[in-house]
């Protein structure tokens, strides 16, 4: 059992590792590609990595009978994290320095205890409470001097970005209170990137936004986002939830708060000061307050 634990942690922040690249890789990108054709095209690669898993090395079959509560919810994941999200998090990332973007995009458990507490009624606890106010201390430090002008506009992004991530959440924790055992985690995973993303694609190709230009570099780190940051991501995740208590995972996952600030460093020329480091630990400090609970349970 240790060993499974050990291993699902190391599959876990390999990815996160890799997904912390190629999103430095894609601000690169992003310099030279409109930001929503960036969307638009690495949910392509992502719906094709997803669905081949799914369906053709997974062998799974879509569930039939399913009542449509249970596709409401889907629906309005795919919707939330994806159609939203995705677009938000890249339009968001065009913006801000990567690693600012990284900092403002981990909130998304402190903003997931909160609206639990709102939408389902599941009462924060009392290190809960201290680790989101811990870590909106943090966001002070973080911006010692405070952003102006378009740097705005970044925010406002991440945070929707944040809400919407949170929201999602808080539909996969319906879905199981709800629905438990009624789609496998892969069928949920496809069907949400497919929902969510069709959309995308189809206003993308509408618009008639010329993608021959496109370099052959920034063509391969859009198909990598597609299959790290879309794909592969959800399929870890959904792997390692077996073995990783949520806390565990959630701190995990913060790692890649670390691993973009190394790679944005020499790829982008970015750099982290003191008060920007001293609200990282901050926000670290936090979201190990706020995952206390879980390991209570």
């Amino acid at each position: 059992m240790k060993s499974l634990r050990a291993k699902s942690a190391l599959q876990l922040i390999i990815t996160i590792f890799f997904a912390a690249l190629v999103t430095v890789l894609a601000k690169q990108t992003l310099a030279e590609v409109d930001s929503f054709t960036f969307v638009w095209l690495q949910m392509i690669f992502g719906i094709m990595t997803m669905f081949g898993y799914t369906f053709l090395i997974k062998k799974e079959k879509l569930p039939k009978q399913l009542n449509l509560s249970v596709w409401t919810i889907v629906f309005a994941i795919g919707i939330c994290n994806f159609t939203l999200v995705r677009t938000l998090f890249i339009f968001a990332l065009d913006i801000l320095p990567a690693t600012t973007h990284a900092y403002l995009i981990n909130f998304v458990g402190i903003v997931t205890m909160l609206l639990s507490g709102l939408l389902l009624k599941e009462s924060p606890s009392r290190f809960q409470i201290l680790g989101a106010v811990i870590a909106l201390i943090g966001v002070q430090i973080y911006f010692y001097l405070w952003p102006s002008g378009e740097a705005w506009l970044g925010i406002f992004y991440a945070g929707a970005a944040v809400f919407f991530l949170a929201l999602t959440n808080i539909f996969i924790r319906l879905l199981h209170l709800k629905h438990p055992q009624q789609l496998s985690a892969n069928i949920v995973s496809t069907g949400t990137v497919v929902l969510g993303g069709v959309p995308l694609i189809i206003w993308g190709l509408v618009s008639q936004v010329s993608v021959q230009q496109i370099s052959l570099t920034n063509w391969l780190i859009i198909i990598l986002n597609g299959i790290f940051s879309i794909a592969l991501t959800m399929t870890v995740f959904n792997i390692v939830m077996r073995h990783l208590k949520a806390f565990e995972a959630s701190i995990l996952a913060s790692s890649g708060l670390v691993f973009t600030a190394m790679f944005s460093i020499p790829l982008l020329g970015e750099f982290l000061s003191l008060h920007q480091a001293a609200g990282i630990v901050m926000l670290i400090i936090g979201i190990l307050l706020v995952q206390f609970n879980y390991r209570q349970n």
